[in-house]
């Protein structure tokens, strides 16, 4: 006579929250006789077997549940179960603050955001790699010429922007030069003056 359910353990879960559409569980019984039954959100328990693969699970939360049954007929009355949010979706990424273009300024601040809350982020600069950063985001000291700044956003399940924000702007530290090209006559006698100044710039 056996009446003591068995008992079940759940092995090998993933990430929560994750981006991965297909999900794999892994489980076991310290009964090595026992089957299993299992159920994917809410629905009936049907016999399975370890690994339960779910292909193509579509985004929001899912459950999973299995329970090991023995051979006398005994069933788990605890399941082991996990609970998990799929996200497939991209987060998005905005620029609320950037420098003026252009700008005799050599610093360069750019304040940015996304509507996602969670979100973290990563930053380039005349594109080197992305590296984690953070709003604002400061670059000093910058030379002159064109500039690109690029930000994208990254949430917990991994997705990231694949259109990052992205601004160009030019830095010009140089004074243009001033050129006199017609002037009056000195001395004169004409009360009115005309003078005509250019810049090669």
């Amino acid at each position: 006579i056996d009446l003591t359910a068995p008992e079940t353990v759940l092995r090998g879960t993933h990430d929560d929250p994750t981006n991965q559409a297909a999900d794999t569980f892994s489980f076991s019984s310290p009964d090595g006789s026992a089957s299993f039954e299992c159920s994917l959100d809410g629905g009936g328990y049907v016999a399975c077997s370890s690994p339960a693969s779910y292909p193509s699970l579509g985004e929001g939360t899912h459950s999973f549940q299995v329970r090991a049954l023995d051979l006398a007929g005994n069933i788990d009355p605890t399941p082991a179960s996990f609970e998990w949010n799929i996200d497939l979706t991209p987060p998005e990424t905005l620029l609320s603050e950037t420098p003026v273009d252009p700008t005799n300024q050599a610093d360069a601040t750019f304040s940015f955001s996304s509507p996602d809350g969670s979100a973290s982020f990563e930053c380039t600069l005349d594109g080197a790699a992305f590296t984690a950063c953070a709003s604002p985001a400061s670059y000093p000291s910058l030379g002159e010429g064109v500039h690109t700044f690029q930000v994208r956003a990254l949430d917990p399940a991994g997705n990231v922007d694949l259109t990052p924000a992205s601004y160009e702007w030019s830095i010009d530290l140089t004074a243009p030069e001033t050129l006199l090209s017609g002037t009056p006559v000195d001395p004169t006698n004409q009360a009115d003056a005309t003078f005509s100044f250019s810049s090669p710039d």
